[in-house]
């Protein structure tokens, strides 16, 4: 029970510190009658005097009673207002959603989407005819020697030339 009250509590104090929506049908009601604007000292001392005198203060004070209905009446303005608002934006939130949801789904649609691009095979390059041993044999063997030549020397460590003597 005492949760609730401190839930009442603090949205009093939210509502309040709200601020009105310009424009809305039951301020200009209000505005236009010549009803008393309610001020933050005038409504501290209603609340405080409603605690004080909290069984059947109206009969004792009107002034206060009244005061009291205004604040009350405010309340529930604001309260009207930030729900409006609230309610309204969630709206629009959830159209937004459901627009960008159906362009989504009317886009391509998802059967057949493969192109002849897509189902063509990957290129595979030339194709190298295989080689037999007889092939790789002169391929990578050293070049013969014709007959009657001299044996070839193999290069070794490069000499400084020789001085005359």
């Amino acid at each position: 029970m005492f949760f609730l009250l401190r839930v009442g509590f603090w949205l009093t104090i939210v509502f309040l510190l709200l601020p009105g929506v310009p424009g809305a049908p039951s301020q200009e009601s209000a505005e236009g009658a010549g009803a008393p604007r309610l001020g933050t000292a005038e409504a501290l001392s209603a609340a405080t005097s409603a605690v004080a005198d909290a069984g059947g203060f109206c009969e004792r004070q009107p002034h206060a009673c009244a005061v009291g209905a205004q604040l009350f009446e405010l309340i529930g303005r604001r309260a009207e207002a930030g729900a409006r608002y609230a309610l309204s934006y969630l709206v629009e939130q959830i159209s937004e959603e459901k627009r960008k949801a159906a362009v989504r789904s009317a886009g391509a649609p998802a059967d057949d989407t493969l192109t002849t691009h897509d189902l063509a095979p990957e290129w595979q390059g030339p194709v190298r005819p295989a080689l037999d041993a007889t092939a790789t044999d002169l391929i990578f063997s050293p070049p013969a020697q014709p007959v009657g030549a001299p044996a070839a020397t193999t290069p070794g460590v490069p000499r400084p030339p020789k001085k005359p003597a």
